[in-house]
């Protein structure tokens, strides 16, 4: 396992789950248009991260190549997507462009973390 990866996926996790707790106290989803992009951006990121550090791991064989990165993240996207038009964290106005942009933004991070990691992970 790689012990460094496995740690900075546990920090940037923890933090992540702090900030997304603030903001839901503090309403910054709502107050800031641009918060839910950077949140969904950060998330993409940290599934990608999670894939790679997984892949590390002795009793797991698989290579975090960009299918298994890229089923991942669309398994995930569309369970937190579920996740808010269950809880009704959506405006029917702007739900598929709302939708859309959470899904390409999580893309994009998912991807350029695979982007980032895959020659120190693919070995």
């Amino acid at each position: 396992m790689n012990y460094s990866l496995a740690i900075s996926f546990l920090v940037f996790s923890g933090i992540f789950a702090a900030v997304h707790y603030v903001a839901v106290i503090a309403s910054l989803y709502w107050y800031h248009w641009w918060f839910d992009i950077m949140m969904h951006f950060w998330g993409g990121l940290l599934v990608a991260l999670g894939v790679h550090t997984l892949s590390t791991f002795s009793r797991l064989h698989f290579l975090p190549n960009a299918k298994t990165v890229f089923t991942v993240l669309i398994i995930m996207m569309i369970g937190w997507e579920a996740f808010e038009l269950v809880a009704g964290l959506w405006d029917p106005e702007t739900y598929l462009t709302d939708t859309l942009k959470d899904v390409l933004v999580g893309f994009g991070g998912g991807l350029l973390a695979h982007s980032l990691l895959r020659p120190y992970t693919m070995k």
